[in-house]
């Protein structure tokens, strides 16, 4: 294992790295205002021990990568969230992660990301696509933040969720803007454990907790690629699950209709979450989808 920080695209990237470097690799890309910690080392070691080479890393503006934006990048308006202008959207988060496989001297690798992570895996299949192996985007969608009648908006416990989580980051209270949100994210099957929460999220935070990430009006700004997933010609797996409250399933569903040849894994009564509990059978899939390449 190591770790270090790639200066790429003017900013500084943190990365970490698991197993042998001449084993195919994997790219790991975490969601909005979430860390590389996010991708547990339960969620690592099997990849790691079926012959990967396993990368973490910190999106720009959270953990220890560089922090763009430190004020809210959405404002209130009519009891409703509107984002506000950043200095960068999904395909600069595309540059970062291709860059960063450069820094590395990795030609190519297994793209596997996790909500907007999932957008920034489907960017890097359209527009680097000689850069990935195949792609994964888990509890993703093939745009978010612009009007879609054909897809279903978050449900109205996560919005207000989410707002009582902005109130609590307004006054500080970072740890209990995120049981606010993640209470409303998490899906029926495993039921939301406060407390286990508040033990993990500590450590994820003390890792580096920007609250006020740019990242959600990156990917209101980024543009929708429903009608450009048919040009992904990567061998492609969809996982979502059947109870997420931010990406209903039918996003996931819209993934994998757009994309030629795509698989889907369903996860039943799941949210937009990975739950521990399916971490087994969820990398399990993960390496048959690489090994079937």
């Amino acid at each position: 294992m190591s770790q270090g920080i790639a200066e790429v695209n003017n900013i500084n990237i943190w990365w970490e790295d698991f197993g042998d470097s001449s084993d195919p690799a994997v790219l790991l890309i975490m969601g909005a205002n979430a860390n590389a910690m996010q991708w547990t080392l339960e969620f690592i070691n099997p990849l790691v021990s079926a012959g990967f080479h396993v990368i973490r890393f910190d999106n720009r503006d959270v953990g220890k990568s560089t922090w763009l934006t430190t004020e809210p990048s959405f404002v209130i308006q009519e009891g409703e969230m509107v984002s506000t202008e950043v200095s960068y959207n999904l395909e600069d988060m595309a540059q970062d992660a291709v860059s960063l496989l450069e820094h590395l001297g990795i030609e190519k690798a297994h793209i596997v990301g996790a909500s907007m992570g999932g957008m920034i895996t489907q960017v890097i299949g359209l527009d680097h696509p000689n850069k990935a192996l195949s792609l994964t985007p888990i509890m993703s969608t093939p745009g978010a933040g612009l009007e879609d009648e054909n897809l279903s908006p978050p449900t109205e416990s996560l919005m207000s969720g989410m707002m009582k989580s902005m109130e609590h980051n307004m006054k500080g209270e970072y740890l209990d803007g995120l049981v606010c949100i993640y209470r409303e994210l998490i899906g029926s099957r495993y039921p939301f454990d406060e407390e286990k929460f508040r033990e993990g999220a500590k450590e994820i935070m003390d890792h580096g907790h920007n609250p006020f990430p740019g990242h959600g009006a990156a990917v209101s700004s980024s543009p929708h690629r429903k009608d450009r997933l048919k040009e992904i010609n990567l061998p492609t797996l969809v996982i979502h699950g059947t109870e997420d409250a931010i990406l209903p399933f039918d996003h996931g569903q819209a993934l994998a209709n757009g994309i030629p040849n795509a698989q889907m894994m369903v996860l039943e009564g799941v949210g937009h979450e990975i739950p521990q509990q399916m971490t087994e059978e969820i990398t399990s899939r993960l390496i048959e989808h690489f090994n079937s390449i």
